[in-house]
């Protein structure tokens, strides 16, 4: 009798098998790296800012002649100058002077405070300060934000807008990052057929090469697809080895029969340097789940329904993608109350598809449909786990909702 592995031994497997896998880097432009997973240590080669800089609209002056200002006896300096922003001032500040700055202007030499217009007067050339100003106040003193030296991105970090923001800060045009993982789509099956075919008897519409498309371009991959390969162990481990030499990962989604179950598990296993890691998970849905490794990439049996393929690409798939990139579980989770109970009596761990109501509370409402349904997940805000060992949860128990 098959012994199936629990989710959770799956996720040792992978990441023992993968988290060495040989990532390739290349360069490009900073304003195309965004959601890139950057290949090396980014040091700043700068301060930034690389000058004292104003970050108020006021008055630049030396605060130590504000110390006894208040609303009848103001501190009175005699204005100088004025530091547009982007300009270089060519004047000094001295004892009783001030001059007028914008928010980030270069701070004068002498200058120690930026006064906001708000605490002051301006009249016949003379500043009126009211309030006492602080060392420091309203100035970002140079490298303050990003000093010169420092690791300011580090390896494997995702470059989401904040961190191009932080790149085009310090100057650069290029980053390092790794390539994009490559994906390889195969549906099987010979109930199968293309959206160009004629529906016709018993056929389905390819559904799976869609829903695994797009899941790839969400996670940020490069997914390519393969075609309908039909219950023909030959020309599915042909196209099998074709895939695995243009891609990292390939994904092969079955079709609603035993034998083409029975020919993903023997075309993986006829390609040199095979190895099945994972033959059948104890989860639902998801059981006739395949994972293996052709020298050092993986391959992916999923089951044909259009639910239990979906799911198991976010379960599995993408947890896979985040291991090999040594990112961290971004999943978005949220806390709910059950609408209604629900029972299990699968002695496996399930995921039920639940919707969710958001009033007073947020409320967890669950879907049923078989695993073919794949209006199931339209209807759905995201799942729960009911571990094997439960019989149930109850109407009113607060659950955590992995929203998808």
């Amino acid at each position: 009798m098959k012994v199936l592995k629990t989710y959770f031994e799956v996720f040792e497997i992978l990441k023992d098998e993968f988290c060495n896998f040989d990532l390739q880097s290349e360069k490009v432009p900073v304003q195309e790296a965004v959601f890139r997973i950057c290949a090396q240590d980014i040091i700043a080669d700068i301060d930034v800012p690389h000058f004292d800089k104003s970050t108020v609209d006021g008055y630049a002056l030396r605060c130590e002649e504000t110390f006894e200002a208040n609303d009848e006896n103001p501190a009175v300096f005699e204005i100088v100058g004025e530091v547009k922003t982007g300009e270089v001032p060519n004047f000094q500040i001295q004892k009783g002077q001030a001059a007028r700055i914008f928010t980030g202007g270069y701070v004068p030499q002498n200058v120690n405070s930026i006064v906001m217009l708000e605490n002051t007067i301006e009249e016949d050339g003379k500043l009126y300060v009211f309030k006492p100003a602080k060392p420091g106040e309203n100035i970002l003193k140079k490298g303050e934000d990003i000093k010169k030296g420092s690791i300011v991105i580090k390896k494997y970090q995702k470059l989401e807008p904040a961190q191009i923001g932080v790149l085009a800060a310090i100057g650069k045009k290029e980053v390092e990052v790794f390539k994009k993982l490559r994906v390889g789509i195969i549906s099987t099956g010979d109930e199968i057929i293309s959206q160009a075919e004629k529906l016709d008897g018993a056929k389905i519409y390819d559904v799976n090469s869609f829903t695994l498309y797009t899941s790839c371009y969400m996670e940020h991959a490069l997914p390519k697809m393969y075609g309908i390969i039909k219950d023909d162990f030959e020309v599915l481990k042909d196209v099998l080895f074709k895939a695995l030499q243009e891609n990292d990962i390939v994904l092969i989604s079955g079709g609603s029969s035993v034998g083409t179950y029975d020919n993903t598990l023997k075309a993986i296993e006829s390609l040199k340097d095979s190895k099945v890691l994972v033959d059948g998970v104890s989860i639902k849905p998801g059981k006739p789940t395949i994972i293996a490794k052709v020298g050092i990439k993986a391959v992916f049996g999923l089951p044909g329904h259009p639910v239990s393929c979906l799911f198991i690409f976010n379960f599995f798939v993408k947890k896979l993608i985040d291991i090999i990139l040594h990112q961290q579980d971004t999943s978005r989770k949220v806390l709910a109350k059950m609408k209604t109970s629900i029972s299990s009596q699968s002695g496996r761990t399930e995921f039920v598809f639940v919707k969710l109501h958001f009033g007073d509370e947020i409320l967890a409402e669950p879907l049923y449909g078989k695993s073919g349904s794949i209006n199931l997940l339209n209807s759905a805000s995201g799942y729960i786990r009911v571990d094997a060992t439960k019989t149930g949860i109850k109407a009113g128990d607060t659950v955590e909702v992995i929203l998808i």
